[in-house]
């Protein structure tokens, strides 16, 4: 064989050689790839990991919130919010020297837990529902204990004031039609509503005087110089 032939048959050997190498190394799986190929669940697992990273927040948000709900106190109304100290079925009308009066009960242990804010219902005569007052004040004067409120739907000017002494609790509502005045035993809890209207007309009694008016002569004329 010439040596021409030689040289192209070893030419050829060799290129076939470095071709076969670069097939195969093409051919050949890459590690990432084969592992990717060999865990058929590594796609849907990408997926869920994003899924639970873009969930996270949203997960630690809610928890956030609802730390925040719990960490604030329950609301509840208290019952001594409200006191009703009596009711129109319990008035009982009597009169006392001329004067129309009204008695009631209360219970004295209401007159013990007065709070400012606390809304004051009451029945008074002649009113068909009954009065509230909200407590916005209170003082001490002399050994006396002094709460005042104003009428809730009343007028601006409507008002009540509750003194509370040691023997006996006064209390004044002032309405546009007059003042009540309000006696309560603190021992017993006897109560005598009295119209201040009457006694103002009992203290002044001439103001049912009627006097006579009779007509007089008439001027005489301005005299002219």
């Amino acid at each position: 064989m010439s040596k021409r032939w030689i040289t192209a048959a070893v030419a050829t050997a060799i290129v076939g050689g470095v071709l076969g190498v670069v097939l195969s190394a093409d051919l050949e799986p890459k590690p990432s790839q084969a592992a990717s190929n060999n865990n058929p669940d590594s796609k849907s697992s990408a997926p869920s990991a994003s899924t639970a990273a873009s969930a996270s927040p949203a997960a630690s948000q809610g928890a956030s919130s609802v730390s925040t709900l719990q960490a604030k106190p329950p609301v509840a109304t208290s019952s001594a919010a409200q006191a009703t100290l009596w009711d129109a079925g319990s008035l009982q009308e009597t009169e006392s020297n001329g004067i129309t009066q009204h008695l009631t009960q209360v219970d004295p242990e209401q007159l013990n837990n007065l709070a400012l804010g606390q809304v004051v219902s009451l029945a008074l005569p002649g009113r068909s529902s009954p009065t509230r007052a909200s407590l916005g004040e209170t003082r001490n004067t002399a050994g006396s204990a002094v709460w005042q409120g104003s009428l809730i739907d009343g007028d601006e000017v409507e008002s009540m004031t509750l003194v509370k002494g040691a023997l006996e609790t006064h209390i004044t509502v002032a309405t546009l039609d007059g003042s009540l005045s309000i006696i309560i035993d603190n021992a017993t809890g006897k109560t005598v509503i009295t119209d201040e209207n009457q006694l103002v007309l009992r203290a002044d009694p001439n103001d049912h005087l009627h006097y006579d008016h009779k007509e007089l002569a008439p001027l005489p004329p301005p005299t002219q110089g």
